[in-house]
């Protein structure tokens, strides 16, 4: 793979045009993904590199001095270190998929809260006037206009105020 460079600035937006030396031009959208793409593969890498411990395994210095059984060693490691790998990569992602599955839930959590607010506020308001109504009614203009006076109250619900 060649080695991503820019050109001349192109089109009506000027946006710089991507490359790759000896293929056919990149659009943006394409070249970020490159980068996500790598971004992921290098987390992964360091990840292995982190988690997992360097084995050696009867290391022989030359193949001269190997024995018949040792194909068979050879073949155990083998199928170990490839059973490991698969570990790895099914752990990896499992790991993708259960931080994609928690960003959905944050994200439907988060739509389901703004709108349980608006209905809030629209019951709110709701409440609000039909308390404006009823202050307005009961004590007329010299009620205080908004209906929020101190005995209004104990006489909405049926109830003659105490003094």
């Amino acid at each position: 793979m060649g080695e991503i460079v820019p050109i001349s600035k192109q089109g009506a937006d000027n946006s710089q045009a991507l490359t790759l030396l000896g293929s056919a031009p990149v659009s943006q959208a394409e070249y970020e993904e490159r980068i996500k793409s790598a971004q992921e593969l290098e987390a992964k890498l360091k990840h292995i590199q982190e988690t997992v411990p360097t084995k050696v395994y009867n290391v022989s210095s030359s193949s001269a001095g190997a024995g018949s059984g040792d194909f068979h060693q050879y073949r155990i490691v083998r199928r170990a270190e490839q059973d490991r790998v698969r570990k790895m990569e099914a752990d990896w992602e499992k790991k993708k998929q259960e931080e994609e599955f928690q960003r959905k839930i944050d994200e439907l959590n988060k739509i389901a809260e703004e709108r349980t607010a608006k209905k809030r506020l629209k019951r709110q308001k709701k409440k609000h006037q039909k308390k404006q109504k009823q202050g307005a009614a009961a004590g007329g203009p010299a009620a205080g206009g908004n209906g929020e006076c101190g005995e209004s109250d104990s006489e909405e619900d049926g109830q003659p105020a105490l003094d």
